[in-house]
């Protein structure tokens, strides 16, 4: 299938800006409309590897994780990860359960991820609203090293339609300073006073967002709510699940509750 999607010109930037980014509680106004195109996806040069391995390593990022609905996960694990623009266009994923909020129609093309721990704010919510269905997939931190990814501090549905987006968030967005600026302090949020791990980003609403599908074989583990739902989806998919490697399979809480400093987080608006 050919993916096309809008993308704009980029603009010469030959270093990174002291872009100021939004905080957490003033991520408004919004535009009226659907939010500008992205920038077109840069290539992933040696000095990126070098810097994002790096990083990675000092901080001990391992993971890159995204929360799907459980009759999602036959198809993610035939087929990939793949945008929501993508899924709609084939009648083979008529099938496919989408979660809200959505993001402007050009970014649909666009798949996401959080870094080491999912967005549990949404999550929890999503679990409190429709029961735990779920399943939270681990992807491989060396995906950042093969394919392009846009970074976003807070959620990039809210950002994308932010009046100053264009000309002062979207050129930088690529930059391996803005994946280290989802781990540095904010005026509102310390680090150490939270006690946020090093792997964790300061904002549990952070985005990592890539143009590419994200094959299969980046996958690392698939947790489960807990062993019922575990052997339930095991029965139903037999002969499917069979031909899957075991060590793919956890269960357990650990991806589905809410990070240490949640209670920071709790009065403050979600997406």
């Amino acid at each position: 299938m050919e993916q096309t999607q809008p993308i704009k010109s980029r603009p010469n930037t030959s270093q990174f800006p002291a872009v100021q980014l939004p905080s957490a509680e003033d991520e408004g106004p919004f535009n009226t409309e659907d939010g500008p195109l992205p920038f077109p996806p840069e290539i992933v040069t040696p000095e990126k590897i070098n810097a994002f391995s790096r990083f990675c390593k000092e901080r001990r990022i391992y993971y890159l994780t995204h929360f799907t609905r459980l009759e999602n996960l036959t198809s993610i694990l035939k087929n990939g990860l793949l945008s929501r623009s993508m899924l709609r266009m084939d009648p083979q994923f008529s099938e496919v359960r989408f979660n809200e909020p959505a993001l402007p129609p050009a970014w649909q093309w666009a798949v996401s991820l959080n870094i080491s721990y999912p967005n549990y704010r949404l999550f929890y919510n999503l679990q409190e609203r429709l029961g735990y269905e779920w399943v939270v997939l681990l992807f491989d931190v060396d995906i950042l090293m093969d394919i392009p990814f846009y970074f976003f501090p807070y959620p990039a549905a809210r950002m994308i339609r932010m009046s100053h987006f264009q000309k002062e968030i979207a050129p930088f967005l690529q930059y391996t300073q803005s994946f280290e600026k989802l781990f540095i302090d904010t005026e509102n949020v310390q680090r150490s006073v939270l006690e946020i791990p090093d792997s964790y980003p300061t904002n549990p609403q952070s985005e990592a967002l890539t143009f590419s599908p994200v094959p299969i074989r980046y996958l690392r583990e698939v947790h489960f709510y807990n062993e019922y739902k575990f052997n339930q989806w095991f029965l139903q998919n037999m002969e499917f699940a069979l031909t899957i490697e075991k060590k793919l399979w956890q269960t357990g809480l650990t991806y589905f509750s809410p990070r240490l400093d949640y209670i920071h987080w709790k009065s403050r608006p979600t997406r």
